[in-house]
Formats: C-alpha cells, structure tokens, sequence
C-alpha cells in the first residue's frame, strides 16, 4: 500500500476487484446456506475427521515437499551444467501432468502389481499398500516438489553476485556463506511457500479420491462432493465450504504475518562464481541432489506415453 502510495496510484481498482471476487465466492456460499434452511452450522463427527485428516495430510505433503526442494534450488542455484536452462522451465510447469496419469504411474510402481511389491514378494517379504494417509502424501509430494523447488529457486536468484564476491574476499566457509546468506533467504522465501502448496494440497480432490482408501482418509473436498452427489445436504456442503475458506485464508494470512522483511537487494539469474561451492565434497553433493531430482522430473513426463488409451470396437 505504502508503494502505491508513493507512486500516487489509486488503490480503488484493486478494491473494486477484490470486493467483486469476495461477492462471488461468499455469494454463492450464501445462495447455498439460504437454500439449505436450518441446521447449518451443526457439523457432525465425520464431519470434524474430514477437516483433521484435510489439515493433516496438506501439512505433511507442504512440509516435506518443501524440505526436499530446499538442497534442490541450493544445487540448482550453484551450478551451471548443459540442460540447466531446460530443467529449470520444467519447473515453471508443474501442473502440466493430468492428476490421474500421474497417479497412474504411481500405482504402476507402488502399487498392488507394482514394481516396489513385485520386487518384495521376489525376496519373500508382506506388500505394502499405497492407499490412505502415506498414499496421498506421497502423491502431493510428487506434484508438488518442482514447484516449491521452482519458486525456492527464484529466491535464491534474487541474491545479486556481488554478495558471493564479498564472501569469497572475506573466505567465508560454505556453512558461514549459508548463514549469512542463505538461512536469511529462506526465513523469507520459505513461508510463502509452504502456505501456498499447503492450500493446494488443502484443495486436492483426485488425489484423495483415488488414493484415499476409504472414509477414514476423506479430505474436506471430498465430503463437500460426497454431500452434493450422494446426500445432497446442502447445508453440510456449505459448512464444509466456509471451513475450507477459513482454513484456506487463515494460512495466507499466517503466511503474510510471518515472513520477515528482508531486502537483498536486486539481482538475476546471471553467471556469477560461487567460491563456496569449489570443493569436491560440494561438488559431490550437489550433484547427488541434482540427479535423484532431475530423474524424478523427468519421470513426470515420460508417463504421458504410458497412458492406457481404449482399443476401439470391432
């Protein structure tokens, strides 16, 4: 706001709009309760398990998603190597993948006739089973690893070369260069992100639905979906609708109270020289990291040609 100001630009246009989308979205939410009558703000017991295993499972997926894209940007940002351009734009694009051709090749490897399970029946030990709580979780993780690796990334490119140089002068070690640099960095980059896949993941319905595993593994989507279509009990599907935005704009809101302001400056993603990241055992584990990840990107696309398509009728 301060900015706008500054630059003497009116802030009702961007008033205008948000009042537009909050009347739409609340409208509809409103349309519905009215129509549902009494007995709205009565949740039930599965109800309550719908929003803890919701919150739940969106935690855990932003979480790790978001711990396992940290040493991918961190590598990332300190090589420059053949197909780093490339890789880094399939990482603008997470999204590309349909959900079901992604859990289909999840399925293919770990589920019940999947490679992970054929090779433990070889060797004479129990399956394991992908549905429920892990299934999900992993499924997020998959999506939503190149994204936070992505926009991580995009953080640590904003850390102009000059800083690099001045702890190379200085002989900053690599752990002194992380903390001085870095660790800043990603108390600033580091809630957003974790917000903005935790509201993804808060707001997934394929995933769940396929790979759930039963009513103890229902998200809130589904519920509101299981209201409409099976029951339709209107006014369950808007309370669960006002919970999911409440949820929803509380962790948006968390996320903007939490971020410090830390200013670095300008920069991009230019070449620079990073004198920490010189020694072999660097060396070793940034590219340690850059391989598993770049596998698993690639693994992404691949599976649109292992799509099953129907054979036509004779």
């Amino acid at each position: 706001m301060r900015g706008l100001r500054a630059a003497g630009l009116p802030r009702w246009p961007g008033g205008l709009a948000a009042g537009l989308i909050a009347a739409l979205t609340l409208g509809t939410l409103a349309a519905v309760a009215w129509r549902a009558g009494v007995g709205l703000f009565a949740p039930g017991a599965t109800d309550w398990a719908a929003v803890r295993f919701t919150l739940v499972q969106a935690l855990l997926s932003a979480a790790l998603s978001v711990l396992a894209a940290i040493p991918v940007a961190r590598a990332l940002a300190r090589r420059r190597f053949t197909g780093r351009g490339a890789l880094v734009t399939l990482l603008g694009a997470p999204f590309l993948l349909p959900v079901i051709v992604a859990i289909l090749g999840l399925l293919a490897v770990f589920g019940r006739g999947g490679l992970v399970n054929e090779a433990l029946a070889f060797v004479g030990l129990p399956p394991v089973s992908i549905y429920g709580l892990h299934g999900v979780v992993l499924a997020h993780v998959f999506f939503n690893l190149p994204l936070a690796t992505r926009m991580l990334l995009q953080g640590w490119q904003t850390i102009p070369a000059e800083r690099f140089r001045l702890a190379a002068q200085l002989r900053l070690t690599p752990g002194a260069v992380f903390r001085t640099l870095e660790w800043p960095l990603l108390r600033q980059v580091v809630p957003g992100t974790l917000a903005l896949i935790f509201v993804i993941c808060l707001t997934s319905f394929a995933v769940a639905l396929t790979l759930g595993g039963g009513p103890r593994a229902t998200t809130i989507e589904l519920a509101i979906y299981q209201a409409f279509r099976f029951d339709f009990d209107l006014g369950r599907a808007a309370l669960l609708s006002i919970l999911q935005l409440a949820v929803a704009g509380g962790t948006a809101l968390a996320a903007l109270w939490i971020i410090p302001g830390i200013g670095f400056g300008s920069g991009q993603d230019r070449t620079r020289d990073r004198w920490d990241a010189r020694r072999g055992v660097q060396i070793a584990i940034d590219a340690a990291t850059i391989a598993p990840a770049t596998t698993a990107f690639r693994a992404r696309f691949t599976e649109l040609h292992h799509v099953p398509t129907a054979r036509p009728v004779p």
